[in-house]
């Protein structure tokens, strides 16, 4: 109940406002703090400041309270003449206000011992010179004690200073009683006891005073050593904190329940937060919340709880914006004395550029390995398409020189067509291989011109009936768009995206069998279109022939043309051997061929080179074929496009 009332009574204004003006002037307050920079005497002084200041006002208010005192007994009768003390008063008040002033100037502060020694002297020594003037050598010893007591105890600094006030004063009294006379040898039980008093009042102040000193002293040692080894632990403690916050690593300290309660702003950057304070704040549950895989967070726990640390551990991580990125964790187990699990600890690191690095160099020795097969199928196809066509050439050139003059003109002619023939399939089969290396490399010229494309059309069917005679059937028709029709078996996806086609809105008839195009933008191929002639002769040359070369003697061809949505459409439709289905998505690769077209002469790169050719006019080409019925090739292309706008598109791509 005591502290209660005390802790009030310090609450108040006026005593709160006291306390704090003698904790300043107390030299074991927090005001003694940020010492490095300061030595002991300069502490000293600063002390031996406060404390006079403390000393002379006390003084003061103690000699006011004195003169009012004597003033009140004055009134009453009851107290000396004015004479005995008015003058003595006023001196020590005017030396006390006068050392207070000097205190706050710069010489005083140099001169503290001389305002200590002056206020010393006054407060002891006026009185007892206007007794001895007065013929009252005996001095208020009184005085003398309580003063020594109290500048001890408000003063405990420079015991010099004390030994020299108590000399001079005690030195005072002797001399003057032995120039006035004194008797100071006789005998006098009083007198012996009064200065044994005081002897040992100046002993013990002093020795208190020195104590006190000495006490300071070393206290502020330990303080300055205490402050150097904060500092130095703030110094070592920011040097770690600024490798934590600078590190380049995301460096944390986890709960087992899954909350971050220490992040470093690498980690919150990693997981895209602002700041750490964000990430702890918003992230409760590290499993759900971070792993796109919970089931990595169990991985995690089992681990670290089965071997104390885990070194490397990959996973897919969410972002605070919800994109992912791969992560890199090494951690360890934080154990309480007891052994009991308390945290986990570690660094993370975002290793999605090297997960991507490693993805593309996995590409790349995917796509180089491709290459090998395709140099190995290269290597082998050479040395079969081009050795027989050497070896019927050099065979051709060793009859005509060594019987050829023996021959007619018309038998000779027939092995030199079969040399120009042979040359002429060579010449193709380089410049199959020359224009798949263009157009990969995006070397190769693109050049839309106006064309009728009936007419032309027609004139490749009428080239290639010369070529075949009448072994087979080759038949060009035009056809209008709702004729154009499309098993099921085919993917019409790309089909109907370019035609614009919606099945969900009954654009089509459907059966059992057939999807027919209806109610489309249905017209006859215009007389001209943009499309390159040259690129168009490689894709419909390349069909026909292939047609005709896997389809039996005397069977069907047709190449089929209409229009619809501004695209025009080719199908080459044969009867030949078909094409697994299994195989069907391989038929663009260069060097593939069918299994069952193993033993019919080609190089299988007609379609690679077809492929190129429509993705050139930003078209599409699938196929729909059955073993043992036949094969149909569709292919799409825009009409009307101006070279720029495909060599705009392309680049895009």
């Amino acid at each position: 109940m005591l502290n209660g009332w005390l802790k009030k009574l310090q609450r108040l204004s006026p005593l709160r406002q006291i306390l704090a003006y003698l904790d300043s002037a107390n030299p074991t307050s927090g005001n003694s703090t940020h010492l490095t920079n300061l030595s002991y005497p300069q502490w000293q002084h600063r002390f031996l400041i406060a404390r006079l200041n403390l000393a002379l006002w006390l003084a003061f208010f103690f000699f006011l309270s004195r003169t009012i005192l004597n003033l009140i007994y004055l009134i009453q009768g009851k107290s000396y003449s004015l004479e005995e003390w008015v003058i003595p008063i006023i001196l020590v008040h005017l030396i006390v206000l006068g050392c207070i002033f000097l205190l706050r100037t710069s010489w005083g502060r140099r001169h503290l011992g001389l305002i200590f020694l002056t206020f010393s002297w006054a407060v002891t020594m006026i009185q007892q010179i206007s007794d001895t003037i007065r013929g009252n050598v005996n001095p208020e010893f009184f005085v003398w004690i309580f003063t020594f007591s109290s500048q001890a105890t408000l003063i405990p600094v420079r015991w010099f200073l004390h030994l020299v006030s108590q000399i001079t004063i005690l030195g005072y009294y002797f001399s003057v009683n032995q120039i006035l006379g004194y008797d100071v040898t006789s005998f006098d039980w009083d007198f012996v006891k009064m200065f044994f008093r005081i002897f040992w009042v100046c002993l013990i102040c002093d020795l208190s005073v020195y104590l006190y000193e000495s006490l300071q002293k070393t206290e502020f040692n330990t303080k300055l050593q205490l402050e150097a080894a904060y500092q130095k632990l703030h110094s070592t403690e920011a040097s770690y904190r600024s490798i934590l916050e600078n590190s380049v690593e995301g460096i944390f300290r986890s709960t087992p329940d899954g909350r971050y309660v220490y992040a470093n702003p690498t980690l919150a950057k990693i997981f895209g937060y602002d700041s750490p304070g964000q990430l702890m704040a918003n992230v409760n549950d590290i499993g759900k919340q971070i792993y796109v895989n919970p089931s990595r967070r169990d991985e995690f726990l089992e681990s670290i709880d089965r071997d104390g640390t885990v070194l490397k551990f990959e996973s897919q991580a969410y972002r605070a914006d919800g994109s992912i990125v791969w992560i890199s964790e090494n951690a360890r187990a934080v154990r309480d004395p007891q052994g009991n699990l308390i945290a986990y600890e570690g660094d993370i690191e975002d290793i999605t550029e090297r997960k991507w690095a490693e993805a593309e160099m996995k590409k790349a020795l995917e796509i180089e390995k491709e290459l090998n097969q395709l140099k190995s199928q290269f290597i082998s196809m050479a040395s079969h398409e081009f050795r027989t066509p050497l070896t019927t050439i050099l065979a051709s050139a060793e009859a005509l020189e060594h019987y050829g003059n023996k021959w007619n003109e018309e038998k000779k002619l027939t092995y030199l067509h079969r040399i120009q023939a042979t040359v002429q399939h060579m010449t193709g089969l380089v410049n199959d291989i020359l224009v798949i290396g263009k157009t990969e490399s995006g070397n190769f010229d693109f050049s839309p011109e106006p064309l009728d494309l009936e007419k032309f059309c027609r004139d490749i069917i009428e080239d290639i009936k010369l070529n075949i005679g009448s072994e087979y059937s080759l038949d060009f028709v035009v056809q209008e768009a709702k004729q154009l029709i499309a098993k099921k078996s085919t993917d019409t996806s790309v089909l109907n995206q370019i035609l614009e086609l919606d099945l969900n809105q009954q654009n089509y008839q459907q059966n059992d069998s057939l999807l027919v195009a209806q109610n489309q933008s249905i017209g006859k191929i215009p007389e001209v279109v943009f499309i390159d002639e040259k690129l168009l002769q490689h894709i419909l040359h390349n069909l026909l022939w292939n047609a005709i070369k896997y389809s039996p003697e005397g069977s069907q061809v047709y190449l089929k043309l209409s229009y619809l949505n501004n695209y025009v459409i080719f199908q080459v439709q044969d009867e030949g051997i078909g094409i697994p289905e299994a195989e069907q998505k391989y038929l663009f690769n260069s060097f593939y061929r069918a299994e069952n077209a193993a033993n019919i002469s080609g190089t299988g790169l007609g379609l690679t080179v077809v492929k190129n050719f429509v993705d050139l006019h930003q078209g599409h080409i699938f196929v729909e074929s059955e073993v043992g019925v036949g094969s149909t090739f569709t292919v799409i292309l825009p009409l009307n496009l101006e070279k720029e706008n495909i060599d705009e598109k392309n680049s895009s791509d």
